[in-house]
């Protein structure tokens, strides 16, 4: 894809997204001449979170805490990020914006301390792609609570099932920070993570607040203590690590909140680690790997006019694997990068009903270089852009009625996902006053709707409490 193609074809999203914006703000400006009624918010500032990034910080932390649960596995030479899956088709991502929870819905659940929420879609015949998340805090006695979170995905990049339990300690003795502790629970003994976690909330205005959150985890924390402490032979595993050297990764979350904007920026880095890896079973050839991800993020959502919210965000994530292996010639170094810039707005037409706009840039390069050979470069840039109809009552019966574009040159790695594709995707359900809400969908194949229309359905469950 050239510059020129590529300059067309975001001026062409961002022609589309205009549009609706410009028939909403005509339909808000025709609402504010008229008398207003008992139950509409005319002098109520839309503030509510247009989106966050919390759940993709969330899951890129977790692609370097739970290596296990990569859809490859702990040592694919695909790397960390595995983001070109061979039975990934040109519509995939589509599923997974379409169908999955929209950023509104992951902004609402970022704040939720406890809840539920499952999401599945059929993604071909034979398979449904499904993700869960369950959070719960229990209070134990005093300033102590028990946390517990739980992640599933099952996907073309991962196939993950991974909890967390932990114990945070509030306002830890007598000062503003609150400590917390947590263990990732791992099948394989030896992939347990620890997170020490520090937390605290202020103020330095009426109507301005911070909290800051700083995170340190231990990667593999126990496997020099298995492997050394409990005497576990090497051959009674399918691979056995030998790290060298604490394999350490921090993290750090700011996020402010006022009446007519709000921020968060998002960053982390795991130390480079080493580990020898060894397959005393198989008698495969050994190899020394070296990892490192990193990445940052940032968000700020604006309130222009009372009905008008925009949130405008970037993102950056990296990660490095360096693999040594003088005894098969296998070796490699990868580095998968993927850098994000996008805009999201929302008009509110009336309390229940509104319009959401959404265009987003994507570029995932890769640099590979095979041991003893040249390095390949490998360029993948998309453009993603959607608009939608929404009703969404505090309660009641639910709605969308949604326009997607995914115009992308995945490059020679994987041509097969080089692709323009157009979708409609519609929806309805229902918002209880208990905290429970489901939706329905299906999606429309607009590229082949005269021959196969129905592109898919979908499900989503919720409930906090």
């Amino acid at each position: 894809m050239t510059l020129k193609h590529a300059i067309g074809r975001i001026k062409a999203a961002a022609a589309l997204l205009a549009v609706v914006s410009l028939v909403a703000a005509a339909s808000l400006r025709a609402q504010s001449h008229a008398e207003p009624s008992a139950d509409s918010p005319v002098a109520e500032t839309d503030s509510a979170a247009v989106a966050t990034l919390a759940a993709w910080a969330d899951q890129v932390w977790l692609s370097l805490l739970d290596r296990d649960g990569a859809y490859y596995g702990r040592l694919a030479e695909e790397g960390i990020f595995q983001r070109f899956n061979p039975e990934i088709h040109h519509e995939y991502e589509l599923e997974i914006r379409g169908s999955l929870f929209h950023p509104g819905e992951d902004a609402r659940w970022a704040e939720q301390p406890n809840g539920f929420r499952v999401a599945g879609a059929s993604i071909s015949h034979p398979h449904i792609l499904n993700v869960v998340d369950w959070r719960q805090e229990i209070h134990v006695s005093g300033p102590v609570d028990l946390v517990a979170r739980y992640r599933r995905e099952r996907s073309l990049t991962a196939r993950r099932d991974y909890p967390r339990v932990g114990v945070r300690w509030r306002d830890m003795l007598g000062t503003p920070w609150t400590v917390q502790v947590g263990i990732g629970v791992h099948y394989f003994k030896p992939s347990a993570d620890v997170e020490v976690a520090l937390a605290r909330s202020w103020r330095d205005r009426e109507d301005r607040s911070w909290t800051l959150e700083v995170r340190l985890a231990a990667l593999d924390a126990f496997n020099e203590a298995i492997f050394q402490g409990l005497g576990v032979r090497a051959d009674e595993v399918d691979a056995h690590y030998d790290q060298a050297g604490a394999p350490l990764a921090a993290r750090t979350t700011l996020s402010a909140t006022a009446s007519r904007w709000r921020a968060e920026l998002h960053a982390g880095s795991s130390r480079r680690s080493e580990v020898e890896v060894t397959f005393p079973a198989t008698g495969l050839a050994p190899f020394i790997q070296f990892e490192r991800v990193a990445f940052l993020g940032g968000l700020l959502q604006v309130t222009p006019l009372e009905r008008v919210t925009l949130a405008l965000y970037g993102t950056w994530a990296r990660a490095d694997t360096e693999r040594q292996a003088p005894a098969s010639g296998l070796g490699f170094t990868l580095r998968e990068q993927t850098v994000t810039v996008g805009a999201r707005a929302r008009t509110r037409l009336s309390p229940a009903w509104a319009v959401e706009t959404e265009l987003e840039r994507v570029r995932r390069p890769e640099w590979r270089t095979p041991e003893g050979g040249a390095p390949r470069q490998h360029r993948d840039r998309g453009v993603f852009a959607r608009a939608a109809l929404v009703r969404y009552p505090e309660a009641g019966w639910t709605s969308r009625l949604a326009y997607a574009l995914l115009d992308r040159d995945a490059g020679f790695l994987a041509p097969w996902l080089t692709a323009q594709n157009h979708r409609l995707i519609t929806e309805a359900g229902h918002r209880f006053r208990s905290g429970f809400e489901v939706t329905a969908g299906g999606s429309w194949d607009l590229d082949n709707f005269g021959r196969a229309p129905f592109d898919g359905g979908h499900l989503r469950l919720s409930a906090v409490w």
